[in-house]
């Protein structure tokens, strides 16, 4: 059986803690070694951890990184790669995995040769106890890693190669001054703008909690409130921001690179840019035709 090193982030996560790490334990098929980095918890987490599950070991950031995303990376900068595991992968602290997750994502990876695997999601929306599709696995498009990540982290499963050569990419990185800062679509970017092959799962295999506490998963339920938040940031610099971020990696002589640069310019650079490129910089064309009129409206 394959053996899966699991990434688990935790932050006050003391409510759901148990129901995710007894999901994660009842992986099938699979060896799991779950390994929790946690950012400060003020709650009873890491009691709940040390308590009931004495065999996992747990790392405490001092100081707290100060976000999810940087805690992940943080554990996949410590990787010690003389262990024996094959593949890594992240988990939230609040959801809830059925019990193949792992197993399918391997044997995807595997079929396919591909470097980096991630799905769709179902989300749980804690309010109405309602269960939908989060759909991910649009067709990838050439430059979607520009403006996108391939789907939430925590669906992610990746090779020991991969994650050797991500925490290499990280030594590299600034996030100090990064708003947003996000670890999915950074690990999306690796992989696409160095030609990793990544693969999309039409299938999901994860109940993705939706409610107040957690980081950015209300904004994947519909609401006004939603819109008009995602609808902000854009006119805010959203996009921007990471291009400027993220051009920093990219070789100067690429295609890429430039589309960052044309998209940097200003008003008419960005749009023609846009319309240029079309529906090639993201996957779900409904996102891309809001991407689209909002850049329109953002003067």
């Amino acid at each position: 059986m394959e053996r899966i090193k699991i990434l688990l982030a935790t932050y006050n996560g003391e409510k759901y803690i148990q129901e995710q790490v007894d999901s994660i334990l009842n992986q099938t098929n699979v060896i799991v070694d779950i390994v929790v980095g946690d950012d400060g918890s003020r709650d009873g987490t890491l009691d709940i951890v040390k308590n009931k599950y004495p065999e996992i070991s747990i790392t405490k950031n001092t100081p707290g990184t100060g976000s999810a995303a940087k805690n992940f990376l943080k554990m996949v900068a410590n990787l010690r790669f003389e262990e024996n595991f094959e593949y890594v992968a992240f988990s939230d602290q609040d959801d809830i995995w059925l019990p193949e997750k792992m197993n399918k994502a391997v044997q995807l990876l595997q079929q396919e040769k591909r470097d980096l695997y991630c799905s769709n999601l179902t989300k749980w929306d804690m309010g109405t106890d309602i269960f939908s599709e989060l759909k991910k696995d649009f067709p990838q498009k050439e430059f979607d890693f520009l403006f996108e990540g391939g789907s939430a982290g925590c669906t992610y499963l990746f090779t020991k190669k991969f994650a050797k050569d991500l925490q290499d990419f990280l030594k590299t990185i600034d996030s100090s001054d990064w708003k947003g800062f996000s670890h999915d679509w950074l690990v999306y970017f690796f992989a696409r703008s160095r030609n990793y092959k990544v693969i999309i799962d039409k299938n999901s295999y994860i109940h993705y909690r939706l409610h107040q506490e957690n980081v950015h998963g209300h904004l994947n339920k519909l609401s006004w409130n939603t819109i008009k938040e995602k609808s902000s940031e854009v006119f805010n610099g959203y996009y921007q921001n990471h291009a400027k971020n993220y051009i920093k990696y990219l070789n100067k002589n690429s295609e890429a690179y430039s589309i960052y640069q044309q998209f940097l310019k200003g008003y008419i650079a960005r749009n023609k840019v846009i319309l240029k490129y079309n529906t090639e910089l993201m996957r779900d064309k409904k996102k891309f035709l809001i991407f689209a009129v909002l850049n329109l409206l953002k003067f």
